[in-house]
Protein backbone atom coordinates (compact mmCIF):
# COMPACT_ATOMS: atom_id res chain seq x y z
CA UNK A 1 0.00 0.00 0.00
CA UNK A 2 1.37 3.23 -1.10
CA UNK A 3 2.49 6.32 1.71
CA UNK A 4 -0.28 9.05 1.43
CA UNK A 5 -0.21 12.50 3.51
CA UNK A 6 -3.32 13.65 5.03
CA UNK A 7 -3.89 17.78 4.53
CA UNK A 8 -7.57 19.45 5.46
CA UNK A 9 -9.32 20.53 3.04
CA UNK A 10 -8.90 24.58 3.16
CA UNK A 11 -7.93 27.73 1.13
CA UNK A 12 -4.35 26.24 0.92
CA UNK A 13 -5.54 23.06 -0.42
CA UNK A 14 -8.33 24.51 -2.65
CA UNK A 15 -6.25 24.58 -5.87
CA UNK A 16 -5.71 20.83 -5.12
CA UNK A 17 -8.80 20.05 -4.46
CA UNK A 18 -10.07 21.67 -7.25
CA UNK A 19 -8.14 19.45 -9.86
CA UNK A 20 -8.87 16.62 -8.94
CA UNK A 21 -12.53 17.36 -9.22
CA UNK A 22 -12.74 18.64 -12.12
CA UNK A 23 -10.82 15.41 -13.37
CA UNK A 24 -13.68 14.12 -12.29
CA UNK A 25 -15.95 16.23 -13.61
CA UNK A 26 -17.34 17.76 -10.58
CA UNK A 27 -18.14 13.97 -9.19
CA UNK A 28 -20.96 12.06 -9.21
CA UNK A 29 -22.91 14.29 -12.08
CA UNK A 30 -21.23 17.55 -10.53
CA UNK A 31 -22.35 17.31 -7.26
CA UNK A 32 -18.54 18.95 -5.91
CA UNK A 33 -19.47 17.34 -2.61
CA UNK A 34 -22.15 20.19 -1.58
CA UNK A 35 -24.97 17.38 -1.49
CA UNK A 36 -25.01 17.31 2.48
CA UNK A 37 -24.64 20.99 3.06
CA UNK A 38 -27.89 21.32 1.16
CA UNK A 39 -31.19 21.66 2.73
CA UNK A 40 -33.77 21.19 0.44
CA UNK A 41 -34.88 24.28 -0.04
CA UNK A 42 -31.47 25.72 -1.05
CA UNK A 43 -31.27 22.91 -3.72
CA UNK A 44 -32.67 24.50 -6.81
CA UNK A 45 -30.60 28.44 -5.52
CA UNK A 46 -27.70 26.49 -6.03
CA UNK A 47 -28.30 24.53 -8.80
CA UNK A 48 -25.36 24.70 -11.25
CA UNK A 49 -23.45 26.08 -9.30
CA UNK A 50 -21.89 23.45 -6.98
CA UNK A 51 -18.32 24.39 -7.73
CA UNK A 52 -19.28 28.01 -6.57
CA UNK A 53 -20.84 27.14 -3.56
CA UNK A 54 -18.41 24.52 -2.57
CA UNK A 55 -15.61 27.37 -3.10
CA UNK A 56 -17.07 29.31 -1.17
CA UNK A 57 -18.29 27.29 2.06
CA UNK A 58 -13.94 26.64 1.98
CA UNK A 59 -13.02 30.22 1.75
CA UNK A 60 -15.37 30.74 4.80
CA UNK A 61 -14.04 27.28 6.83
CA UNK A 62 -17.34 25.99 6.91
CA UNK A 63 -16.80 22.88 4.58
CA UNK A 64 -14.26 20.10 6.15
CA UNK A 65 -12.72 16.86 4.63
CA UNK A 66 -9.46 15.07 4.97
CA UNK A 67 -7.96 15.52 1.43
CA UNK A 68 -5.43 12.19 0.99
CA UNK A 69 -2.71 12.92 -1.26
CA UNK A 70 0.21 10.87 -3.14
CA UNK A 71 3.17 13.39 -3.65
CA UNK A 72 1.36 16.82 -5.17
CA UNK A 73 -2.01 15.26 -6.33
CA UNK A 74 -5.01 14.54 -3.86
CA UNK A 75 -6.28 11.18 -5.15
CA UNK A 76 -9.83 10.92 -2.59
CA UNK A 77 -11.28 12.19 0.19
CA UNK A 78 -13.37 12.36 3.29
CA UNK A 79 -15.89 14.66 3.65
CA UNK A 80 -17.06 15.43 7.49
CA UNK A 81 -18.45 18.09 9.65
CA UNK A 82 -20.72 19.56 12.67
CA UNK A 83 -24.60 19.04 11.58
CA UNK A 84 -25.20 22.49 11.30
CA UNK A 85 -22.58 22.68 8.48
CA UNK A 86 -23.93 19.42 7.18
CA UNK A 87 -27.48 19.46 7.68
CA UNK A 88 -28.72 17.44 4.99
CA UNK A 89 -30.27 13.75 5.36
CA UNK A 90 -30.83 13.72 9.38
CA UNK A 91 -34.34 12.11 9.14
CA UNK A 92 -32.79 8.57 10.13
CA UNK A 93 -32.05 10.32 13.48
CA UNK A 94 -35.95 10.25 14.18
CA UNK A 95 -36.46 7.43 12.91
CA UNK A 96 -33.98 5.62 15.30
CA UNK A 97 -34.22 8.01 18.08
CA UNK A 98 -30.66 8.72 18.34
CA UNK A 99 -29.80 12.34 19.64
CA UNK A 100 -27.12 13.98 16.51
CA UNK A 101 -23.57 13.73 17.01
CA UNK A 102 -20.94 16.64 17.33
CA UNK A 103 -19.50 15.42 13.43
CA UNK A 104 -20.86 13.86 10.46
CA UNK A 105 -18.80 11.89 8.40
CA UNK A 106 -20.94 12.25 4.63
CA UNK A 107 -18.87 11.00 1.94
CA UNK A 108 -15.49 10.04 0.16
CA UNK A 109 -14.35 10.07 -3.56
CA UNK A 110 -11.44 8.13 -4.50
CA UNK A 111 -9.75 8.89 -8.19
CA UNK A 112 -10.79 6.41 -10.70
CA UNK A 113 -7.13 5.73 -11.23
CA UNK A 114 -6.75 5.02 -7.37
CA UNK A 115 -9.60 2.64 -5.80
CA UNK A 116 -8.60 -0.39 -3.81
CA UNK A 117 -5.46 0.92 -2.58
CA UNK A 118 -6.56 1.78 0.72
CA UNK A 119 -7.08 5.71 -0.20
CA UNK A 120 -10.74 5.65 1.57
CA UNK A 121 -8.76 4.00 4.63
CA UNK A 122 -6.58 6.68 4.68
CA UNK A 123 -8.87 9.28 4.24
CA UNK A 124 -11.77 8.04 7.49
CA UNK A 125 -7.96 7.86 9.59
CA UNK A 126 -7.29 10.92 8.52
CA UNK A 127 -10.67 12.73 9.21
CA UNK A 128 -10.66 11.22 12.63
CA UNK A 129 -7.53 12.77 13.83
CA UNK A 130 -8.65 16.06 12.41
CA UNK A 131 -11.37 15.67 14.06
CA UNK A 132 -10.03 14.80 17.44
CA UNK A 133 -7.65 18.08 16.69
CA UNK A 134 -10.90 20.06 16.70
CA UNK A 135 -11.98 18.65 20.16
CA UNK A 136 -13.43 15.45 19.47
CA UNK A 137 -16.85 14.25 20.20
CA UNK A 138 -19.72 12.09 18.86
CA UNK A 139 -18.97 10.90 15.01
CA UNK A 140 -21.76 9.36 13.05
CA UNK A 141 -21.45 7.41 9.63
CA UNK A 142 -23.44 6.20 7.25
CA UNK A 143 -21.68 2.94 5.53
CA UNK A 144 -23.06 0.66 3.17
CA UNK A 145 -23.65 -3.09 4.37
CA UNK A 146 -23.72 -5.12 1.32
CA UNK A 147 -23.69 -8.38 3.52
CA UNK A 148 -21.76 -9.76 1.32
CA UNK A 149 -23.38 -9.47 -2.28
CA UNK A 150 -21.64 -7.15 -4.83
CA UNK A 151 -23.09 -4.08 -4.90
CA UNK A 152 -23.15 -2.14 -8.12
CA UNK A 153 -23.75 1.60 -6.60
CA UNK A 154 -20.80 4.22 -6.38
CA UNK A 155 -19.89 3.71 -2.52
CA UNK A 156 -19.74 7.09 -1.68
CA UNK A 157 -20.98 6.19 1.55
CA UNK A 158 -18.14 3.84 2.80
CA UNK A 159 -18.72 0.21 3.84
CA UNK A 160 -19.30 -1.30 6.84
CA UNK A 161 -16.48 -3.17 7.50
CA UNK A 162 -14.32 -0.29 6.91
CA UNK A 163 -15.89 1.26 9.58
CA UNK A 164 -15.95 -1.65 12.06
CA UNK A 165 -12.16 -1.67 11.48
CA UNK A 166 -11.98 2.21 12.91
CA UNK A 167 -13.63 1.31 15.94
CA UNK A 168 -17.66 2.29 15.14
CA UNK A 169 -20.89 0.68 16.37
CA UNK A 170 -23.85 -0.10 14.67
CA UNK A 171 -26.83 2.11 16.26
CA UNK A 172 -29.38 1.13 13.31
CA UNK A 173 -30.31 0.50 9.86
CA UNK A 174 -31.15 3.38 7.53
CA UNK A 175 -33.04 1.40 4.81
CA UNK A 176 -32.25 -2.09 3.49
CA UNK A 177 -28.55 -0.99 3.13
CA UNK A 178 -27.19 1.95 5.12
CA UNK A 179 -26.41 2.26 8.34
CA UNK A 180 -26.34 4.18 11.26
CA UNK A 181 -23.12 4.00 12.88
CA UNK A 182 -21.03 6.08 15.70
CA UNK A 183 -17.83 6.43 17.33
CA UNK A 184 -16.54 8.87 19.95
CA UNK A 185 -13.35 10.20 19.76
CA UNK A 186 -11.09 11.91 22.06
CA UNK A 187 -9.68 15.14 22.19
CA UNK A 188 -5.75 15.68 20.99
Amino acid sequence: MARFLIRELGAETWPDFERIMEKHNGVYGGCWCVAFHLERSMGKMWSGRHRELKERLVQANRSHAALVYDRADVVGWCQFGPPAELPARMSGYKKLDEAPPDWRITCFFIDRDRRKEGVAKAALSGALRLIAAKGGGTVDAYPIDPRGKPYSRAMWEGTKSMFDSAGFRALGHLGTSKLLMRKTVRKL
